[in-house]
């Protein structure tokens, strides 16, 4: 009896894993097809996908479930360091993470963010800091450096250099922990 018992709780585990697999699996499923779409039409006809939040299993009770949010955004680039446009890297990153495709001013981030189950509210955003984005996609920026120019270094023009960041045309000081969002303009200058 005791064994039965065991084997029907094993069984249950078993499943709730495999329905959040399969959650995760169409997830994946609907943002491939959307990237394929996008590739064939030009990309510019295409919004990014709505908002989606999700917990599994489904009618469980909140202290039983998984919840997580997933999307498909986009955020655009411009770096330029003394005075020269530097590329993202082309088809770079995990694509369950920041990452990048065909453009090469264009970050993709279509992964899942942890969300509590009673208030359906995303409880950890590290994944999309801006820092992961110079991590991800090897990118060299750090607070103090850009491309090898460090904080005072000057330009092959004589020009002395800092790093500035702007997002969305505003400054910001800490960018490094500035939390990433859909349509986002990051402009960086050293």
């Amino acid at each position: 009896m005791i064994h039965a018992k065991t084997n029907l709780t094993k069984s249950k585990r078993e499943v709730r894993t495999n329905i959040i697999i399969l959650v995760f699996a169409l997830a994946l499923i609907v943002v491939s097809i959307s990237y394929l779409a996008a590739h064939f039409t030009g990309e510019s006809g295409i919004e990014s996908e709505k908002e989606l939040t999700f917990c599994q299993p489904e009618n469980a009770p909140p202290d039983q479930q998984k919840c997580y949010f997933t999307a498909h955004w986009h955020i655009n680039f411009d770096v330029k360091i003394c005075d020269e446009t530097m590329l993202l890297a082309y088809e770079t990153g995990d694509l369950k993470e920041l990452h990048t495709h065909v453009e090469t001013d264009k970050v993709h981030w279509h992964g899942l963010l942890p969300v509590d189950p009673k208030t359906k509210k995303i409880t950890d955003y590290s994944s999309l800091q801006l820092k992961n984005v110079f991590v991800q996609l090897k990118t060299p920026i750090t607070e103090d450096e850009a491309y090898g120019y460090k904080n005072g270094d000057a330009c092959p023009n004589g020009r002395i250099g800092e790093i500035k960041v702007l997002v969305n045309d505003e400054e910001e000081k800490n960018f490094v922990d500035y939390i990433l969002k859909n349509n986002d303009k990051v402009t960086i200058r050293f």
